[in-house]
């Protein structure tokens, strides 16, 4: 009897592990949100092109616009005529916002600044890392390629990153 009852223990140890135990998402997100212009995305709506998404909490606003910005520009350049064929995506949770933030992002408005999604939700929040970036790239039909967390985008993961992509163009 004390046998049966530590492998029904272990069993049912190892179902909660497995229940529970994060699970990596192999495809993109599910999400429907708008940027900071008004400008509606969704997971189905950006299908059909190889995806870079980055995405970062509120309070690191600053490393992922600055580091997007750095991939961005740089895929721009290397991807020079392909850039159209990818879709760039930028976004920051902002579950936690207040009105100093919905301040700012009413002014932004009208400056020249890049995109970036407003996930008001949590529609992409699982995953992200304090003072780092998320960036994740999919491929057309919106399968995982690669997945990494940078506080600073350095020239070898610039050349990863367009590797993957010039193959999936």
């Amino acid at each position: 009897m004390s046998n049966n009852f530590h492998v029904q223990r272990y069993v049912f140890l190892f179902l909660l592990v497995v229940f529970f135990a994060p699970v990596k998402a192999d495809s993109i997100p599910q999400f429907q949100m708008k940027d900071q212009y008004g400008q509606s995305y969704s997971d189905s709506s950006v299908k059909g092109k190889p995806i870079v998404l980055m995405g970062c909490y509120l309070r690191d606003v600053e490393i992922c616009r600055k580091q997007g910005r750095k991939l961005y520009w740089k895929m721009q350049n290397l991807l020079w005529k392909d850039s159209h064929k990818v879709n760039f995506l930028l976004y920051l949770d902002l579950k936690e916002t207040n009105k100093i933030v919905e301040d700012y992002i009413e002014e932004s408005k009208h400056k020249q600044y890049e995109n970036i999604l407003l996930d008001r939700k949590g529609h992409l929040a699982n995953g992200l890392s304090k003072g780092e970036v998320y960036i994740r790239i999919f491929n057309k039909s919106g399968k995982l390629l690669s997945s990494t967390y940078q506080s600073q985008i350095e020239e070898t993961l610039i050349q990863e990153v367009y590797e993957i992509l010039k193959k999936e163009i």
